[in-house]
């Protein structure tokens, strides 16, 4: 019931449980058979998915699943046994060294017997699972959703600023110059007449296209990735230029360094923060890895940006 409640259907709850639909289809007509009543709405007419039980019902099992979650962390402190575990979760953009960070994080508490990763599609998706409780921390950019959810804590870590990939190949006075929106008076290279257009759900794309509209309006969105690492591959190439977080940036192969030229727009791409449902933040030791790994999030960030900031040109923001 949470599940649907959360996804909105039955088809996309399956999904997001990793089950058939015929499966959730079968659990929840079984429970709607014991209760004797409908819990969800067959109409796909309706804007509305629960029916008035199944509101009550999905509510019920929202605080059951926090109640169960929150007793078996309490279970582990109370009777010093090594059994609680760690689900985190991030998005693609960000994934690489944060799952280490998060990794040694978790092996340094022996209360924590177990850790596992969770990669979410998007920010919204990974909002999903900690609601499901498919993960019980996530590392995800700052939306409207989380900031209309009472049911988490969270703690910004971070700005992530844009970075420009642009071929090796282009002058740097000439991307300087487009950066800080100079007169540009020679022809431009073939590399800057067409960019590179993600279609990964990302926060910051509408900052992206409106940069790119008021320094390059002529650069034409030739080419299109699923994924921004993608993207990079095609700059690297020599053909054209894109966007980036300066997350991403730290994720990146060494090898696309020796093509690729990397400078700081002076934009934020987003705010990053550190999530998770506020009954866990009741027992000590998922309190106490939250605390940890937002601060050891927050201080990788601030030394690799430091340690890099030679690798981005100047630019005037």
């Amino acid at each position: 019931m949470n599940a649907i409640a959360v996804s909105g259907s039955i088809r996309k709850a399956a999904k997001l449980l990793g089950l058939s639909q015929p499966t959730v289809s079968a659990q929840l007509a079984k429970l709607e058979d014991d209760l004797g009543t409908q819990l969800v709405h067959r109409d796909r007419q309706r804007s509305e998915v629960l029916t008035g039980a199944g509101e009550l019902w999905a509510s019920t099992a929202r605080t059951v699943l926090s109640d169960l979650e929150e007793g078996r962390g309490r279970h582990c402190e109370q009777f010093g046994q090594k059994q609680c575990k760690i689900s985190f979760a991030t998005i693609p953009s960000h994934a690489g060294r944060i799952w280490g960070l998060a990794a040694a994080q978790a092996h340094a508490d022996p209360r924590i017997s177990e850790f596992s990763i969770e990669l979410a599609d998007s920010s919204t998706t990974l909002l999903e699972y900690l609601a499901i409780r498919k993960a019980s921390i996530g590392l995800m950019v700052m939306t409207e959703g989380l900031r209309e959810t009472t049911s988490l804590k969270y703690e910004t870590l971070y700005e992530d600023r844009i970075l420009w990939a642009v071929p090796k190949s282009v002058d740097p006075k000439l991307a300087i110059d487009i950066i800080n929106s100079n007169s540009i008076s020679a022809p431009l290279p073939q590399a800057l007449k067409k960019r590179v257009a993600v279609r990964a759900p990302h926060e910051w794309s509408a900052k992206s296209n409106a940069w790119y509209k008021s320094r390059l309006a002529s650069a034409a969105p030739y080419f299109t990735s699923d994924l921004h690492v993608g993207a990079i591959e095609i700059v690297a190439a020599n053909l054209g230029t894109c966007h980036l977080s300066m997350t991403l940036h730290s994720n990146l192969p060494d090898r696309l360094h020796k093509d690729v030229a990397f400078y700081d727009t002076g934009c934020v791409a987003q705010k990053m923060v550190l999530a998770m449902p506020r009954h866990l933040m009741m027992v000590p030791t998922f309190a106490s890895y939250f605390e940890r790994l937002a601060e050891a999030v927050r201080d990788d960030y601030t030394r690799y940006f430091l340690a890099h900031a030679v690798d981005f040109r100047d630019v005037e923001t």
